[in-house]
């Protein structure tokens, strides 16, 4: 007998089509999390969450109105779903091999594959279910919820960043970052944003993740008068863009480190780094003493970290699926450790400008890779300590932000064992950015560490301004 389509049996499939997809929509984001990948730069932003969610609930949504449909005119309706849902999921993934990115299609086959399967599980049952409990409505309507603050959230943090003057990929206020943007093709392919600033001593600024070279924009305004100031973004990171087959490592990035140096003909260069900019800069540095006359550092660390240390289990969390899926779906890692790294309250507009790098969805992912690198990058690691002893008769200017839980005494102590003619300056009311916290202390202490005085200045051609 011919069901009659009431405005009650509507809401009925309807509601139905939507308490399936809430399960669906959390199968296939698991599922394409799960699929073996670099964490963050290999992930594909066509599998985003706020494609993602949407997508299953209109199919689940379609499926329960089909199979009501069908139920009433054949004896196997559900054989009919399964076939519908099968001949979609293969139409999706081919057209993903012939219109997408290569890998797209293997990166999307467990997540399709889960949800043609699941709803054609569910979908017959919730549709056939005369009612449902209250505990159960209240679940889906819960989670469903959930869900669309998800899309939400994950479409805001899509905005576009302001296009920037001659080809710059965003705008970079100059009244917030006052200097002349640099750019110059190295030999590896790597095209790296610099800045160049000043005469004199030179300081090599290396910043950390998730960050680029504006990090260091109060100590380069501050020391440019005195020191010629060179701050550089690693490829994948602010404006620099990294040639093809890069792995974005952070021995790549310090050979890039390396080629640029070399580049600009840079000499008895005191490095001053943060966070990655420590085992990037003084990989380097090891690799190339002759070249290196002082270091400043704080808030890093150059040698393995074991999985069960605090910054193990960090490296696990942030490095792997979770961290992935806040940061590439809402830029969750990046806005977070900028807030929660700095004490002072950062203006809005600052904080904007240091999110502009990882607002596009196919540069954002870097932000997820580096934590995982912390415990993937062991071989790394022990070439970066090996290399200490190379450096141990250069001077040493250390900060110490104590409200850094990242980086505990215990490094401090190695860090000072490993340069013995050393200087350290703790920081009580600073964080992992505290050069956003002690910017004033931080320049006094680096006049103070480093001579101020004439020095050849060598600026490589082809730079591009």
């Amino acid at each position: 007998m011919t069901r009659r389509w009431t405005g009650a049996e509507v809401l009925r499939v309807l509601w139905a089509g939507l308490a399936a997809a809430v399960c669906v929509v959390l199968l296939a984001t698991m599922a394409v999390l799960a699929v073996p990948h670099a964490r963050g730069i290999a992930f594909f932003p066509a599998l985003r969450y706020a494609v993602v969610t949407p997508a299953c609930a209109l199919v689940a949504v379609a499926a329960a109105f089909l199979y009501r449909a069908v139920a009433e005119r054949s004896a196997r309706p559900r054989s009919i779903l399964a076939a519908s849902l099968a001949g979609l999921a293969a139409s999706v993934l081919v057209g993903m091999i012939l219109a997408g990115p290569r890998g797209l299609a293997a990166a999307a086959l467990p997540a399709v594959a889960c949800a043609a399967v699941a709803l054609a599980l569910l979908v017959p049952r919730l549709v056939e279910r005369p009612r449902s409990s209250r505990a159960a409505v209240a679940a889906v309507a819960i989670l469903g919820a959930i869900e669309l603050v998800g899309v939400a959230g994950a479409l805001s943090s899509e905005r576009a960043a302001p296009r920037g003057p001659q080809g710059m990929a965003f705008e970079i206020p100059r009244a917030m970052f006052d200097v002349d943007h640099r750019f110059v093709e190295l030999p590896s392919g790597a095209r790296v944003h610099y800045v160049d600033e000043g005469q004199g001593e030179t300081l090599l600024f290396l910043h950390g993740n998730p960050a680029w070279s504006f990090q260091w924009r109060e100590l380069i305004h501050g020391l440019r008068g005195s020191y010629r100031c060179v701050a550089l973004d690693y490829p994948g990171f602010g404006l620099s863009e990294a040639p093809a087959g890069f792995g974005f490592t952070p021995g790549e990035e310090s050979r890039v480190v390396e080629e640029l140096v070399d580049r600009l003909g840079l000499r008895d260069v005191t490095l001053v780094m943060q966070d990655w900019g420590g085992p990037i800069g003084l990989g380097f540095a090891g690799r190339r003493p002759e070249l290196v006359r002082r270091v400043v550092l704080g808030s890093t660390w150059a040698w393995p970290t074991s999985a069960s240390t605090p910054r193990g289990k960090f490296s696990r969390i942030v490095g792997g699926p979770i961290g992935e899926f806040a940061q590439v779906n809402f830029n969750g890692f990046a806005a977070l450790g900028i807030d929660n790294g700095i004490v002072r309250e950062l203006p809005a507009e600052v904080a904007d400008v240091y999110l502009r790098p990882f607002l596009p969805l196919d540069r954002r992912g870097i932000a997820a890779f580096y934590p995982g690198q912390i415990t993937a990058a062991t071989e790394y690691f022990a070439e970066v300590e090996a290399g200490l002893p190379r450096l141990a008769d250069r001077k040493a200017l250390i900060f110490w932000a104590l409200k850094d839980v990242g980086f505990p005494r215990s490094d401090l102590a190695r860090f000072e064992a490993a340069f013995p003619d050393h200087k350290t300056i703790e920081l009580p009311d600073a964080d992992h950015f505290f050069f956003e916290d002690a910017a004033e202390v931080m320049i006094a202490e680096i006049r103070a560490f480093v001579p101020a005085g004439p020095a050849a200045r060598t600026t490589a051609l082809g730079d591009v301004r």
